[in-house]
């Protein structure tokens, strides 16, 4: 784990609370065992990433929260440490229902052939894959991807890779509680159907029911994570005490 990656993470997971002035580079590059010259290249990949802010007089200070780039992947990744919780889906699902129906609706009349292509090839691949399968879960997120970008609007085609990681994350969480594709395949269907068709109000509904079912799914992955750690735990206790 590099400088950047171990000061961010420790951030985002409030290691390191708002208004905390960090170390000086000296002292960092120390810690890292690192130049001070790449010491301040990280500093530069936080202070870009909006988690802190350098000035002369106070050093290096982490920002308040609502000053981070939350969508910027990396951010993502270092919140999370590998695993969402239930908190995190929630909001990622708010989000989605906000930008997500409205995308299927605009992309239905504004998809070109081409984008047609990448929704309808990333749909086939996703429907031959294994559902737990990393290639089955890559093709989901080129699904949802393609559809962003077919809607034409730049600004709601960037969301795209900002969310990747936090997608590729929920969907094998719900692949783990829910393997079989006949629980997801025939959502991601209608939802392409509607597209080709050209039908705005089919495309939107599509979507929405598919989310409707997607974080259920999810929540019920979160908790097959949840009783697997506590079964574990106790077996291991259990084992302590007979030592």
């Amino acid at each position: 784990m590099d400088a950047a990656e171990s000061i961010g993470r420790r951030i985002v997971t409030g290691g390191l609370s708002p208004g905390t002035i960090l170390p000086n580079l000296d002292l960092l590059a120390g810690e890292f065992a690192m130049s001070r010259l790449s010491m301040r290249e990280a500093i530069k990949l936080l202070a870009g990433k909006g988690l802190v802010a350098s000035t002369p007089r106070r050093g290096t200070v982490v920002r308040p929260r609502h000053e981070w780039s939350r969508l910027d992947a990396d951010v993502l990744v270092w919140q999370l440490g590998g695993e969402p919780n239930a908190a995190f889906v929630r909001d990622l699902f708010e989000l989605r229902r906000m930008i997500e129906p409205e995308a299927a609706s605009l992309a239905s009349y504004r998809a070109t052939r081409e984008a047609l292509a990448d929704i309808t090839k990333a749909f086939a691949m996703m429907e031959s894959a294994a559902a737990r399968a990393p290639e089955s879960i890559k093709a989901d997120v080129a699904f949802h991807n393609a559809i962003l970008k077919a809607t034409g609007n730049d600004f709601i085609a960037a969301l795209a890779p900002a969310i990747n990681a936090s997608l590729q994350l929920v969907f094998q969480i719900q692949r783990g509680a829910w393997p079989d594709p006949e629980n997801f395949i025939p959502t991601h269907a209608a939802v392409l159907d509607g597209i080709r068709s050209g039908d705005r109000e089919a495309a939107r509904r599509a979507v929405q029911t598919l989310l409707i079912s997607s974080e259920a799914d999810a929540m019920d992955g979160l908790r097959l994570l949840n009783a697997d750690r506590h079964a574990v735990a106790a077996t291991e206790a259990s084992g302590d005490s007979r030592r």
